[in-house]
């Protein structure tokens, strides 16, 4: 396997797509750090670009994701392969929040609400910055919450 196909591999049951753990992080830190800058700014230019980019990869089913692209072909050069991989579901899920949020704080920005749009926005940064400081991913963990709940019946 070359480096750049490190990203998303899938193992042998073919039914879960694995993830070098350090490429969702590189992906919270860019979105934390254009939609935060956004806010400071009053700048929806940088809030639309976020909800571009992430509404693309997820409506694309994950085949054009720019943050895979740039982690594929700009870092995983310099830093190599990873030592693990982990399940990509939680930070696909994480990431169509992530998605979803952006693109509702565009379209009140756009509707003329700027605070109600720049505070989601910043909302959605502050989770992804979170993510990529710490490791801790409330995306992530909604997603795991609610595959223990479906596991038991309950939701």
């Amino acid at each position: 396997m070359t480096s750049t196909q490190v990203q998303t591999d899938r193992t042998n049951d073919s039914s879960t797509t694995l993830v070098d753990p350090r490429a969702p992080r590189f992906g919270q830190s860019i979105t934390a750090t254009l939609l935060l800058l956004g806010v400071g700014l009053g700048e929806p230019i940088l809030v639309g670009a976020v909800a571009v980019i992430l509404g693309v990869s997820v409506l694309s089913g994950w085949r054009f994701d720019l943050y895979r692209f740039l982690w594929q072909r700009l870092v995983i050069p310099i830093v190599g392969r990873p030592e693990h991989r982990e399940p990509a579901a939680p930070h696909r899920f994480a990431k169509l929040l992530g998605a979803a949020g952006s693109g509702l704080a565009i379209l009140l920005l756009l509707a003329g609400v700027p605070t109600l749009g720049f505070a989601i926005a910043a909302l959605v940064g502050l989770a992804a910055g979170l993510a990529a400081v710490t490791g801790i991913c409330l995306g992530c963990r909604m997603y795991r919450q609610v595959s223990f709940l479906r596991a038991r019946d309950i939701v």
